[in-house]
């Protein structure tokens, strides 16, 4: 028995002890300061103290620092936040208050929170399975980004990211409004290459058609 308890407890991370919480409210503070490089250091600190996965306080301010200006940065904040949703299986979890107190946060993402995670993708294509697990965390996700998705104001590479995102966390429900995008987007193809002296290849067609019949047939198979 005692055994088993010293494995459950192995497997857990301990919270932060009250004599280092000086040093995480510290390292807080200039995590959401007004300058990246202050924002920056911050971050690392408390990266490297575990911090997000070990208290709540952390990890819900973390989470609503998603749509951090910078790119990069924020990149990082999507992968710490989702180790703590999925962390690997070599990995203590944290414990279950943290990942409540996350989830809380992150199932209250909108569509510029949603947005600016989606631009992770387009600027670092390998972080698409954070990105997705940071976005299966909020249930009014699937519907932004179907409008993400079907926004021709919207960048390509944005509109592109979000098709790969429904695909592959599998938002069943945006299946229709999917045909419809492929439909007309084969609709537009078809009729330009009508056309034997179109002016320019027509990059919503040729780019994003592509990703949204891909993305169709995860979900078709998810359906299977």
């Amino acid at each position: 028995m005692k055994e088993k308890q010293a494995f459950l407890k192995t497997d857990t991370l301990a919270e932060i002890p009250k004599s280092q919480r000086g040093e995480m409210l510290s390292a807080l503070e200039a995590f959401v300061g007004p300058e990246i490089p202050t924002r920056a250091n911050g971050f690392e600190k408390l990266l490297e103290a575990n911090a997000h996965r070990r208290s709540p306080l952390v990890a819900a301010i973390m989470a609503r620092q998603i749509d951090e200006p910078d790119i990069h940065l924020r990149s990082r904040i999507v992968e710490a936040l989702a180790a703590v949703l999925r962390p690997e299986p070599e990995d203590a979890k944290s414990p279950e208050d943290v990942r409540l107190w996350l989830r809380h946060v992150l199932g209250q993402m909108r569509q510029r929170e949603i947005f600016a995670v989606l631009q992770v993708i387009a600027t670092s294509p390998e972080l698409i399975d954070p990105v997705c697990d940071i976005l299966n965390a909020c249930s009014f996700s699937g519907e932004a980004l179907v409008r993400i998705l079907a926004n021709r104001k919207v960048d390509i590479n944005i509109r592109i990211a979000a098709a790969k995102a429904i695909g592959k966390i599998g938002f069943l429900d945006a299946g229709p409004d999917l045909r419809r995008i492929q439909e007309r987007l084969m609709s537009r193809k078809a009729g330009q290459m009508e056309m034997a002296f179109a002016p320019t290849p027509d990059e919503e067609a040729e780019d994003l058609l592509p990703v949204v019949s891909e993305a169709l047939q995860l979900l078709e198979g998810g359906i299977d």
